[in-house]
């Protein structure tokens, strides 16, 4: 059974749709996505290329649930013609999301949504739990020339000290699904002359940006 967190009552809006997960056979969004990875006394590793995620088409899982695949391909510049990446899944049942990547099922969003509810995502596979924190945002929201009047902020992971930064988000728009998404898992350099600065010593940040969606 999955079960989620929350306040007394709801605080703000309250999601019942699933609107922010939209799921349709040849729905796409591509992204900008930039890699960096850091180790001690080299010169860290920067990488940027595209990233298409295509919904597919839809089949039943093992559960009985209708799920559609989510095709993934990749680029180096936009000029480039796409190649295969990888593919995964994604569903929706009455009171939960659930997307698996790289063969990990994640427990996206839970429903209905409202401000300030969490849940476990991690409820579908074997590693510790992990809570999720849902956030409304009310606010535009401009990326890559393309605005969002309202988004959902999911809260995977933030925690930060003198020491390490450790920050997984994702937002969500209606009607488009993922439009942004940061992992970043860092480790300041700790000796007395450089403790407290953020200078980087070890550790990765992967960021997407959403720069194109609609329907093929």
């Amino acid at each position: 059974m999955l079960t989620a967190g929350c306040t007394d009552s709801p605080t703000g809006p309250v999601e019942t749709e699933y609107r922010y997960f939209p799921l349709e056979t040849g729905r796409f969004v591509e992204y900008a996505v930039q890699e960096a990875s850091y180790a001690v006394g080299k010169t860290p590793v920067l990488s940027s290329y595209f990233l298409k995620e295509v919904c597919g088409s839809e089949t039943v899982g093992a559960g009985g649930q209708l799920q559609y695949q989510i095709q993934r391909y990749r680029r180096t510049t936009a000029q480039q013609n796409w190649t295969a990446d990888s593919a995964g899944f994604a569903y929706l049942l009455p009171d939960r999301a659930v997307k698996v990547e790289n063969n990990l099922p994640l427990v996206k969003m839970v429903f209905p949504l409202y401000e300030g509810l969490n849940w476990n995502g991690n409820h579908y596979n074997t590693l510790p739990p992990q809570t999720y924190e849902a956030r409304f945002i009310k606010t535009p929201f401009t990326i890559n020339a393309l605005s969002f009047p309202e988004s959902l902020h999911i809260i995977q992971q933030n925690d930060s000290s003198l020491v390490t930064l450790v920050r997984f988000t994702e937002r969500y728009a209606p009607a488009v699904g993922l439009i942004y998404k940061e992992n970043t898992a860092l480790n300041y350099c700790q000796t007395p002359n450089c403790l407290g600065k953020g200078i980087i010593e070890s550790g990765t940040q992967k960021v997407l940006r959403i720069v194109a969606y609609g329907k093929e």
